[in-house]
């Protein structure tokens, strides 16, 4: 099986759908300035400030969504070849995690979400929850994963949803 890598750094917003992104930010932030401009220092009666509360929440979200479209992390990745499987992603503060394959005793792939559960040797299990990642980019990490764990004569296991507890 050929190793697999992925780099989860790549662009995924152009730079004229973040353009947008900030744009409707800076425009829902204004309005809302506009509204209470309009109440408070025009003391329009109909007007009520409380109106502005509606523009500023929007342009809070939007701009959230364009910190993340911008300020992505650079060395993200997903790496899987013979001896090990590596990965480093997260919006927030990323983390790295390294598996060496000797370790791995089994895997439980469920059908119905976007994870994979390692149970090692020693008892202890992790999964690797690839929700955040792109549809097409999962299915081929869990595709990856599922034959070289067949390929090392590993256990797999399916199931529909993995367990809560």
């Amino acid at each position: 099986m050929e190793n697999l890598y992925y780099n989860l750094s790549e662009e995924e917003f152009s730079k004229g759908r973040k353009i947008l992104l900030w744009s409707f930010s800076a425009l829902f932030f204004l309005a809302g300035i506009y509204v209470l401009f309009v109440s408070l220092i025009l003391d329009q009666k109909s007007i009520t400030p409380v109106l502005s509360v509606a523009p500023f929440g929007i342009s809070l979200v939007v701009c959230i969504i364009a910190c993340f479209a911008t300020f992505k992390g650079t060395d993200l990745f997903f790496s899987i070849d013979h001896d090990k499987i590596e990965y480093k992603f997260g919006m927030i503060k990323p983390i790295t995690h390294l598996f060496k394959w000797c370790d791995v005793k089994e895997l439980v792939m469920p059908h119905k979400q976007k994870k994979v559960q390692l149970i090692f040797k020693d008892g202890s299990t992790f999964i690797i929850n690839l929700t955040w990642i792109q549809r097409k980019k999962s299915s081929h990490i869990r595709k990856h994963l599922f034959h070289v764990a067949r390929e090392k004569d590993l256990n797999v296991i399916k199931v529909a949803t993995l367990s809560k507890g």
